[in-house]
């Protein structure tokens, strides 16, 4: 059997595929065709949009990257900064607690220096005292010689023990 046979129903058929065509073609042609412009249209406006989109956000990233780039700069930078400002800041520190360890050592010589001094002063002012005593107990008892050298003695020996 053939795979094409040529009668009378493959006439019918190629009359009713002519048939179906032309109706499709004069009712369904219009309202199919708008719908397709439609909705090319629509698919041309969302690519043109969506590139626009692209470049946009392509943009946008390159401008992020920059700031991004310039934040991290500025954040070296305020890092540096800070950096620089602690470590003068602990030398001025140093520096003056240096100065303050020296003025505290020069007026602690000082008092030491004055302390002295004024017992040196207080001392000599004791032994003048004591000598006066001395020079006065001697012209009191008109004693002689021997008794103003153990005067004498005694006097020293008092004055070594306050030492």
């Amino acid at each position: 059997m053939p795979i094409i046979s040529i009668d009378a129903t493959f006439f019918w058929q190629i009359i009713n595929f002519f048939l179906l065509f032309y109706i499709v073609k004069k009712y369904f042609k219009e309202p199919i065709g708008k719908i397709i412009n439609k909705r090319k249209e629509k698919i041309e406006t969302e690519l043109v949009a969506a590139s626009k989109n692209r470049k946009e956000a392509e943009q946008l990233l390159k401008e992020a990257e920059a700031q991004i780039t310039t934040s991290r700069k500025e954040a070296n930078e305020i890092v540096k900064s800070a950096q620089r400002k602690a470590e003068e800041e602990a030398h001025n520190l140093i520096k003056e607690a240096r100065e303050n360890r020296e003025n505290i050592i020069k007026a602690t010589e000082f008092e030491v220096t004055k302390m002295k001094n004024d017992a040196k002063e207080e001392l000599s002012k004791e032994i003048k005292d004591l000598a006066a005593e001395l020079a006065e107990k001697i012209i009191k008892e008109k004693v002689d010689n021997i008794q103003e050298i153990s005067l004498i003695d005694k006097f020293i020996s008092e004055v070594g023990e306050d030492k």
